[in-house]
């Protein structure tokens, strides 16, 4: 089910909703948490049934893994292989299920076999369920995970907004919080912060980012017949949509756990504000950072054994990271990409610190930044290599003129329509072009010129103005419903 469906608003949040605190009103606590249960199981069946047998599986198995391993904590060996199997098993189920296919085009293409492929369909949300438990796993290894009863630890791992794309959370975030007997009652403030993040990431998703998704649809699908102009809006357009995306349904999730007095951690702080790489990977998709740094790069070490293991755990990490987005190269790349630009950061970190105290220089950077990111998100988007190379070439070497009709009319929104057709400027032939360029420009200003959605809430008091607002981005949104589009994250 997705949040931006008509399913979803009218029909699946006000049941839930109605259905927990109903429940818990009646002190019925355990009867309410398996409510949310049934309901979170619910949406993820909807996209597809099977898909149930692999969450409630994973879930019963590493729940039995976890007994295990705090049932055995005076005896460490045991506890230890608890915890080998359990991280085993679960990697060896994402690597199967998403990268198998993969591994036999490249033994296809190393070894000119003809090994067939699978075709295995990739269960949505398998990535953050998986590294969600692994980090269970090994925190309760490491003695930092309470007691916690099957209910609380399958609503943890399979609660609703955060199950198909994040964010990634920690169980020491969210199960207190579903014992905490004082977050059981409809709080009205809290509900009315919920609605505020969900009605700005609902418009982020619907009124910015499809519409920014359909320029790149078209872009990606007629590579040959862009010129450079083309190319550089195609690449500028899956810059912001993916942010706008992604960033969207973080805030929705976000204030969809405000609706049941649950705090999300925040996954997303300005990212496209900053001017280095390094800056930038402080402010996006924050919580898989944060797994990345606590699982991986500190025990490697992190940065306490000199440079060259700092620079090499860095490079691991944003492997890693490159190969948990998808099965490709482009994926692998992008990841490495990003660690070298991190490790020229720390290499140059003084003569960058002296640019960014200058106002020029630190225009400068984010624009240099801006580029690197655009340009990296080209292998990330690309089907594979050949594709980004193919785009890249346009990109570089596709000559002048004007950007293609049929890629400038993928910004013809019909209520924009209408008013150059008030101001007769839909004759002149520039409409779509002028639609484009005040589509980036709004993108834009909206990045680097207002404040993110957490930083917003925390001087926000509601007033008729802002109310008056969020209502018409609501009913935009929701009557622009009809163009329903997965999230992107949902294929990771």
């Amino acid at each position: 089910m997705l949040f931006n469906s008509f399913d979803f608003i009218l029909l699946f949040l006000p049941m839930c909703l109605f259905g927990y605190f109903g429940l818990n009103h009646y002190k019925r606590y355990q009867s309410a948490k398996a409510f949310l249960l049934g309901m979170s199981l619910w949406f993820y069946g909807y996209f597809h049934v099977s898909y149930l047998l692999l969450l409630v599986g994973s879930i019963a198995v590493n729940y039995g893994l976890y007994r295990g391993i705090i049932g055995n904590r005076e005896r460490t060996g045991v506890a230890r292989c608890y915890t080998v199997l359990g991280v085993t098993l679960n990697l060896l189920v994402l690597g199967f299920f998403k990268y198998t296919d993969f591994f036999l085009e490249n033994v296809n293409a190393l070894f000119r076999t003809q090994i067939p492929l699978l075709g295995i369909l990739l269960p949505l949300g398998i990535s953050f369920f998986t590294f969600q438990q692994v980090g269970f796993l090994v925190d309760a290894y490491r003695g930092k995970a309470g007691n916690y009863g099957f209910l609380d630890y399958a609503v943890f791992v399979s609660f609703f907004p955060q199950l198909i794309a994040g964010p990634i959370v920690t169980h020491d975030e969210l199960v207190p919080q579903l014992a905490d007997t004082d977050k059981k009652r409809l709080n009205a403030e809290h509900f009315s912060a919920g609605c505020v993040y969900f009605i700005v990431g609902l418009a982020k998703k619907i009124l910015i980012a499809d519409v920014m998704g359909r320029a790149v649809t078209y872009g990606y699908g007629n590579i040959g017949a862009l010129n450079t102009s083309g190319a550089l809006i195609v690449m500028l357009a899956f810059y912001i949509q993916i942010y706008f995306d992604f960033s969207g349904y973080s805030d929705m999730a976000i204030g969809l756990g405000k609706m049941f007095n649950l705090e999300l951690p925040v996954n997303f702080e300005s990212p496209y504000k900053a001017r280095t790489v390094r800056e930038h990977w402080k402010g996006w998709h924050m919580t898989l950072t944060r797994f990345f740094t606590e699982y991986v790069y500190i025990p490697l070490g992190g940065s306490r054994k000199g440079s060259f293991y700092t620079y090499r755990n860095t490079l691991i990490v944003f492997l890693l990271s490159g190969i948990w987005h998808g099965a490709g190269w482009g994926f692998i790349i992008w990841g490495l990409l990003h660690g070298i630009g991190i490790v020229l950061c720390r290499v140059w970190e003084k003569p960058i610190a002296a640019v960014c105290r200058k106002k020029l220089g630190s225009v400068a950077l984010w624009f240099i930044n801006m580029l690197f990111v655009s340009v990296s998100w080209v292998f990330f988007k690309a089907e594979n290599l050949h594709t980004a190379v193919a785009f890249l070439k346009r990109l570089f070497t596709g000559g002048g003129g004007m950007p293609q009709a049929g890629l400038l009319q993928n910004f013809r929104q019909e209520e924009f329509w209408y008013v150059l057709k008030v101001f007769h400027l839909d004759r002149s032939g520039y409409g779509d072009l002028l639609l484009c360029v005040a589509y980036f420009v709004a993108a834009f200003v909206l990045l680097l010129a207002f404040p993110n959605v957490r930083k917003y809430m925390q001087n926000w008091k509601a007033r008729t103005g802002t109310a008056v607002l969020l209502a018409v981005l609501f009913l935009w949104s929701f009557v622009s419903l009809s163009g329903v589009s997965t999230f992107l994250y949902y294929n990771f």
